[in-house]
């Protein structure tokens, strides 16, 4: 009985766990991250600035989303082989 459990057992647990590392949980987290740093933030820094010029601010808003999201994917990659803690 157990020769015939055992191979099932590990068809099982291999399909329900077929995301074994968190990178693509990480790809979710910095795509919402960058989407949000758009949606909310763009019509936030075009209407309030403190000096005037709301041009410049939208400029370093979209060159730091970029950057912190680059980061954020470089991050993922790394964690590519990194088991998932449950």
């Amino acid at each position: 009985m157990s020769r015939v459990f055992y191979p099932v057992f590990l068809i099982l647990l291999t399909t329900s766990c077929s995301q074994l590392s968190r990178e693509e949980q990480l790809h979710d987290e910095c795509d919402t991250t960058r989407k949000n740093g758009y949606l909310y933030m763009m019509p936030i820094l075009q209407r309030h600035t403190t000096t005037g010029v709301s041009d410049t601010n939208v400029t370093y808003w979209v060159g730091n989303t970029e950057l912190a999201y680059r980061k954020c994917i470089s991050e993922a990659k790394k964690n590519e082989f990194n088991l998932r803690s449950n």
